[in-house]
């Protein structure tokens, strides 16, 4: 008697506006479940959904050591108190399953295989789920994660790829990062489009390779806290941050001047987290107590990684941000309702490449060319992060502002603390694609 194999659960977790993708892979009869490259800020998400579709967590990884988001992984296993794997030798200290090249990790009938694919970061791993892979930042669609930090080597990068070579065309390609909005692809599409399987040896791969960008925004702060695995500083909720406020304390806003502008809590400072470092010293002259905010936490995190640096203890991180301050039904100062940058450049470009679509059809195919020149244009912003349009879009009458409250501002491309590949003042992970 023939029997079938068990298919898996697979779903992909995305963030709007960003490019990172993680994944829960699952067990259908088992119920069993994993958690792959998840971000901090969308635990809730992963924990509702595991407990939505009754799957029982068992393990969580990370392919890599992230340099552009803060890992969720530790809080996962912080808050289900399940195994937490990554490569052997890793510096992540939560990490407490070390794994290897052929290692598997069973989840009742479905089992992921360890494959060892450093390049990107020493420490990579893709993830051979039947006829799928989960390859992390090591081979993305149509390009790969960049080799010019953390320890990355692009030769070993290449080798990596030749380890795919015994694989099916047909083997789906989960990657960890797209900038363009694509969910999954094929490694036989990859074998035609990949610039690191078009570069053909080495030596070109290596040179094709060869680029060297800025880093991902306030990596710094992002490895700390991976490595580390825990949140810094003392966190308060929103209501005793309330209470505080009638004390002399500071509130310290590191969203960008642009989000700040928007919507505030009254007497607030503004410091954009690029910023933070420099204008320490506004904090130390001010001689009180501080209490950290972003939109909902994320980039707080950040802030504190640069306060504990610099030796600056005296702080609070508000647990939820403006929009747990709101929620609770808290005065907030409301300013010009303003589209965020990387909104703005994913409607024009959208807008333009629908354009180029519908003229292309209707009236001449020459006007596909303005589609492939804004696709060209977001390749180039993934590839650098360096975002022209955003940086035009910033210029415009709209999005001029005015000083802020308390301790100044200054105008960020840079939306959420993560470099994103898209619209950031910083670079983002990926090669090509």
């Amino acid at each position: 008697m023939q029997t079938t194999a068990t298919q898996p659960i697979i779903r992909q977790f995305k963030k709007p506006g960003e490019g990172c993708l993680g994944y829960v892979i699952a067990d259908p009869e088992s119920r069993k479940a994993a958690v792959i490259d998840p971000r901090h800020d969308q635990v809730d998400e992963y924990l509702a959904f595991l407990r939505e579709q009754k799957l029982v967590l068992t393990h969580v990884i990370d392919t890599h050591t992230h340099a552009d988001h803060l890992s969720g992984a530790a809080a996962l296993k912080k808050a289900t108190g399940v195994r937490y794997a990554m490569l052997k030798g890793t510096l992540v200290k939560a990490a407490d399953m070390a794994v290897s090249e052929k290692d598997v990790i069973s989840l009742g009938s479905v089992e992921l295989h360890v494959i060892e694919s450093p390049g990107h970061t020493p420490d990579s791993i893709t993830l051979k789920v039947d006829d799928n892979l989960f390859t992390g930042d090591t081979l993305l669609i149509g390009g790969s994660g960049r080799t010019d930090f953390m320890g990355g080597d692009a030769g070993a990068l290449f080798d990596s790829f030749a380890k795919f070579a015994a694989l099916d065309d047909a083997t789906v390609v989960w990657p960890g990062h797209d900038y363009q909005g694509r969910t999954h692809s094929t490694l036989g599409a990859e074998r035609r489009n990949n610039v690191v399987f078009l570069a053909g040896s080495r030596e070109a791969a290596v040179k094709k390779l060869a680029v060297h960008g800025p880093l991902p925004a306030n990596m710094a702060e992002i490895l700390t806290f991976n490595r580390k695995g825990e949140a810094p500083g003392v966190h308060i909720d929103v209501a005793t941050a309330s209470d505080l406020r009638r004390q002399d304390v500071t509130f310290v806003d590191v969203r960008s001047a642009l989000e700040f502008s928007g919507e505030n809590i009254e007497g607030s400072w503004n410091i954009p987290l690029p910023e933070l470092e420099d204008r320490l010293g506004e904090l130390r002259d001010a001689k009180k107590p501080v209490i950290v905010l972003c939109r909902t936490g994320n980039r707080s995190l950040m802030a504190a990684q640069v306060l504990e640096r610099r030796g600056f203890k005296d702080y609070r991180i508000l647990d939820g941000g403006i929009t747990g301050w709101a929620k609770q039904g808290l005065p907030v100062k409301r300013g010009k309702k303003r589209i965020s940058i990387e909104r703005q450049v994913q409607m024009a470009a959208g807008s333009l490449m629908l354009t180029g679509v519908i003229l292309g059809t209707l009236l001449s195919p020459w006007f596909y060319a303005l589609s492939a020149f804004v696709g060209a244009g977001l390749t180039f912003a993934g590839l650098t992060g360096f975002c022209g349009m955003g940086m035009l879009l910033l210029r415009m009458p709209w999005n001029q502002i005015g000083p802020s409250t308390g301790g100044g501002t200054s105008g960020s491309c840079s939306v959420g603390g993560a470099a994103t590949g898209s619209c950031s003042s910083g670079g983002g992970c990926a090669v090509g694609g």
